[in-house]
């Protein structure tokens, strides 16, 4: 490799290279096919590149660029200054330029690993692919200069036809350096395997990057809803109604996806209709609309995947046939996707859905499929342990079989019972009641007969007292009621309360039903005690007592009847 003696300057300015992309060097190149090449081309940071362009540069004189598909210079040292100080300056030298660079990108776009074009302004340009991930990437091109000495008489022609300066144009001419044709592949090698260790590089971190941040992604969203999850469980173990804390799940969730609209719906006891649950951010009016759907094929997103159990995703409800009888609805609401996917418990019963909804029409991705699955998880973490919830309050307070406070609650009732009494100053009642012939029921048409008779006569109480009062299931064929505040007058509250007695032997007393089919009936009276009471007194075991031996004294007086109880 030489220089040319006859046109040298001074040290300083012996090889003036200035910047391709500042002059806009690669202007002509063609545009990227629509491939792989360009989007890995993004994904690498091929900065490093330029330094070690330019030692190369200072070494051994040669300026590289390495050039995208798509002409878009991905890595270059400076470049010689015959080519951005004259030849890419002129109309008619650049366009030979230009004639090169699309000659010698075609080249290696049809297949050949090695570029040789000696352009219409004198000077040669060598290339050769780069392929990384078996994807032809890019070009490493390295130039200008020449394989033998100058034909200065050429230059100087070619400076007077395009107007340059001839000893500034013929210095420039001495810059560029000579290169023995045999050295090229071994220095295309040399580069492009430093570019593609470099290029395989910035891939691998980047990648990891990706990972790491993906990874970070997943642990936040995870660490988002086992937050969500304990917010969840705190709530019910606070006694919170599932009402309150599906709305507090879903405002969370849209929260963490600002777009979303969340809702979830329940499906009823007859498993055939969905009830509103929680959809803070959907109008009013939808919500009425859809509370009591159908579940089925082609009622919504909702309906149908509470129908078929399994998640219905749709991208556009405005096209989609289970969203037309809809319609008007929808876009009244803006509402343009729905994604459905089913409540489930442990043993695969729907117990509702959880949906999705957003504005335009769109499809989840595979995460955000992840992400439905997981917060209908959580949604049936909420019902599921809402409902277990619910069943121990009912077990620690109600009766099981017929579904009336039992006695633990029945004494919370009385004690508020002789507190109001004693702010209000109105008096209360008790009543004790003892069914006189029942044993024959379960005697003659067993137990499960005798259930269905002790459930009808609850039923039948609690029809004729008011719902502020209370009717407890005390034990075996036994039954409290409590009348609360009924008068400050002690003798109209007295009146009041036998009235209230009279009323509930008659309907106890009324054909009690054994067997529709068979039309067999059972007739039952009671043994009522009453006792009366007020705020002075505090004791709620002792007007159980006093209530319990007045019904103990009107069955010794021949049953079918009430007393009240005499001190």
């Amino acid at each position: 490799m030489a220089k040319h003696s006859k046109y040298l300057l001074k040290e300083s300015s012996l090889i003036q290279m200035l910047d391709p992309l500042a002059a806009d060097w690669n202007k002509s190149q063609r545009s990227a096919p629509d491939n792989a090449a360009s989007n890995l081309a993004a994904e690498i940071d091929f900065s490093r590149l330029n330094s070690l362009f330019d030692h190369f540069l200072d070494a051994m004189g040669i300026a590289i660029a390495l050039v995208g598909l798509d002409g878009k210079i991905l890595a270059s040292s400076k470049w010689q200054r015959a080519c951005i100080q004259f030849h890419r300056v002129n109309k008619t030298s650049r366009q030979r330029c230009h004639e090169s660079d699309i000659d010698l990108a075609s080249q290696l776009q049809q297949g050949s690993n090695y570029a040789l074009y000696k352009c219409g302004n004198g000077l040669t340009d060598c290339s050769t692919p780069l392929i990384v991930d078996d994807v032809h990437l890019a070009n490493l091109f390295i130039g200008q200069f020449f394989l033998t000495e100058p034909d200065l008489a050429f230059f100087t022609s070619q400076g007077q036809e395009l107007g340059f300066s001839e000893q500034e144009y013929l210095s420039a001419i001495a810059e560029v350096p000579i290169v023995a044709e045999e050295k090229l592949p071994a220095l295309l090698n040399l580069l492009t395997s430093l570019a593609q260790q470099i290029a395989e590089l910035s891939m691998a971190n980047k990648r990891y990057a990706h990972t790491v941040n993906t990874v970070e992604q997943q642990i936040a969203e995870r660490t988002q809803e086992l937050e969500l999850q304990n917010l969840i469980l705190s709530q019910i173990s606070q006694g919170a109604g599932l009402t309150d804390i599906l709305t507090c799940m879903v405002r969370q969730i849209e929260l963490l996806h600002p777009g979303m609209r969340c809702s979830v719906l329940l499906l009823d006891p007859t498993g055939q209709h969905l009830r509103h649950g929680a959809a803070p951010s959907l109008p009013d009016f939808y919500n009425e609309a859809v509370d009591n759907l159908a579940i089925g094929i082609g009622q919504g997103s909702c309906g149908t995947a509470a129908y078929t159990g399994e998640p219905v995703i749709v991208e556009d409800i405005n096209s989609h046939p289970y969203w037309q009888p809809f319609l008007e609805l929808t876009q009244a609401a803006n509402l343009a996707a729905c994604w459905s996917q089913p409540i489930k418990n442990a043993e695969g019963k729907v117990l509702g859905t959880f949906g999705i909804y957003h504005s335009e029409p769109c499809q989840p991705t595979a995460s955000q499929r992840q992400q439905i699955t997981r917060y209908s998880n959580l949604a049936e973490l909420a019902i599921d342990r809402s409902v277990s919830a619910e069943k121990i309050r009912r077990l620690a307070f109600y009766d099981d079989l017929t579904g009336l406070p039992n006695r633990r609650l029945l004494e919370e009732r009385l004690h508020h019972a002789i507190v109001n009494s004693k702010r209000s100053k109105n008096y209360c009642a008790m009543m004790f009641i003892d069914l006189d012939n029942f044993k024959p029921v379960n005697d003659l048409y067993g137990h499960k007969t005798g259930d269905q008779v002790l459930c009808q006569v609850g039923e039948r109480i609690g029809q004729v007292v008011r719902e502020a009062d209370t009717v407890a299931r005390f034990g075996g064929d036994e039954f409290i009621v409590v009348l609360h505040e009924i008068a400050s007058n002690k003798a109209n509250c007295r009146q009041r309360a036998e009235q209230v007695a009279i009323k509930i032997a008659a309907t106890i007393s009324e054909p009690l039903m054994i067997d529709k089919e068979k039309k067999l009936s059972h007739c039952c009276n009671s043994s009522i005690g009453l006792v009366l009471f007020s705020g002075e007194q505090t004791a709620a075991d002792l007007l159980l007592r006093q209530a319990d031996a007045a019904m103990y004294q009107a069955k010794s007086r021949g049953k079918n009847q009430f007393c009240w109880y005499q001190p």
